[in-house]
C-alpha cells in the first residue's frame, strides 16, 4: 500500500477560528455612532401644538421643570391642558387697570396650592414661583400682559419666556 502524503480529500480542514477583529471594529463604530447621536441635553420644554416661538440669541436653557403657560392664537394652555380661549382674553377691556383672566387664575391657584402642599410634605424646600411662558410670535402684547398680570397676582413672579435659538 502506498503512503499518501498531503491531505486526504475526505478529511475536513482545521477551523481557522472565529475572526473577531472585524466584529470588534464593527461594534466600535456602532458604539461611537450612538455616543455621538445621544443628546445629554434633553428638551425639558414641550411646545404646544400650533405654536411658533419668537427667535432670540439667548443661550440660557432651563435647568428645572417649571410650570408652563402657553398662548397660541386660539387657546391658552397650562402644562399642555387647554384652559381658556385666547379670544376671551382679548375681550377683556384694555382700560381695566388690573386685568385678570379668571379661568387662568383658577388653574394657577390650584397648582400653587399643590406646590404649597408639597412644601408641607417636605418634597420642596420653598415655593419658588417659577413659570415659563410660551407665546406665539403672532399673539398681541395685550394678551401677554394679561397673562403675565394673572401669573403675578397668583404668586408666579419669576417669569421666563421660551424662545427659539437663532443662528448667529
Amino acid at each position: 500500500m502506498a503512503i499518501q502524503r498531503g491531505r486526504n480529500k475526505y478529511t475536513t480542514p482545521k477551523s481557522a477560528g472565529l475572526i473577531i477583529t472585524s466584529l470588534i471594529d464593527f461594534f466600535s463604530i456602532v458604539v461611537i455612532y450612538l455616543m455621538k447621536s445621544y443628546s445629554s441635553e434633553g428638551s425639558i420644554l414641550t411646545n404646544a401644538d400650533n405654536l411658533v416661538l419668537p427667535n432670540s440669541v439667548a443661550i440660557t436653557k432651563p435647568k428645572d421643570i417649571y410650570l408652563q403657560v402657553a398662548a397660541t392664537n386660539d387657546m391658552v394652555l397650562v402644562d399642555n391642558i387647554p384652559i381658556v380661549p385666547t379670544d376671551d382674553i382679548r375681550r377683556i377691556p384694555q382700560d381695566v387697570p388690573d386685568p385678570i383672566v379668571a379661568k387662568l387664575e383658577e388653574k394657577l391657584n390650584a397648582t400653587y396650592a399643590q406646590e404649597q402642599q408639597m412644601v408641607k410634605l417636605g418634597a420642596l424646600n420653598k415655593i419658588q414661583g417659577n413659570v415659563i411662558i410660551q407665546m406665539d410670535k403672532n399673539v398681541e402684547f395685550d394678551v401677554l400682559f394679561k397673562i403675565m398680570n394673572t401669573c403675578g397676582k397668583v404668586g408666579y413672579n419669576n417669569m421666563n419666556f421660551a424662545v427659539m435659538e437663532r443662528e448667529q
